[in-house]
């Protein structure tokens, strides 16, 4: 039986909290799982999840193999310079590995840890020059809501995106429409 800790959740691990805790290598983590994987257990036991009965072995071993696999991709897509946007589609798990729920998105997932290896072993910066010299955001917004025809029509894009099951481009309008709106007073009771 091997005591996982937090090295084993039954789901893709969080290797970039946004809570603002520490990053979390991803070789460093399948380094981890491969240790565990040396004492060939038959169970396990996670920090946080129920135990894995009978199968801890295989589970092990393609949970390490899902992290270097997810690993290996993102380098090799940012070897042929894609960015960020591009690798999260770009690393997809191999079919074998991306039915199983103790890979699901519960807690981490592929796209985040996709990021965090970028910005962890290339850095910050995605290739886009935009992107070194934005507009501040509420400029973004009041150009935005020029752009459709003042916040009503910025508001009414949104809701036409939400009803056309579009939701992010939905959230990404909202969000500039809420920018322009005055904050509502706080209330204490």
């Amino acid at each position: 039986m091997v005591f996982a800790g937090d090295n084993f959740y039954q789901s893709w691990p969080n290797t970039y909290p946004l809570r603002g805790s520490a990053r979390r290598d991803v070789r460093m983590w399948a380094g981890s799982v491969d240790q565990m994987v040396r004492e060939k257990p038959l169970h396990l036991v996670g920090g946080h999840t129920r135990p894995i009965l009978n199968d801890a072995q295989e589970v092990l071993e393609r949970y390490r193999d899902a992290l270097r696999f997810v690993f290996q991709k993102t380098m090799e897509g940012a070897e042929k310079l894609l960015t960020p946007d591009e690798l999260v589609d770009y690393v997809k798990l191999p079919s074998e590995l991306a039915g199983l729920d103790y890979l699901g998105g519960y807690y981490g997932s592929v796209a985040g840890s996709v990021r965090e290896i970028y910005a962890q072993h290339v850095g910050w910066f995605d290739g886009d020059p935009l992107n070194l010299h934005r507009l501040p955001p509420r400029e973004q917004s009041e150009r935005m809501a020029a752009l459709a025809g003042g916040l009503s029509g910025l508001l009414e894009k949104a809701r036409a995106a939400l009803a056309a099951k579009d939701a992010v481009w939905a959230a990404q309008l909202a969000q500039h429409a809420m920018r322009l709106q005055p904050a509502p007073p706080c209330q204490h009771s």
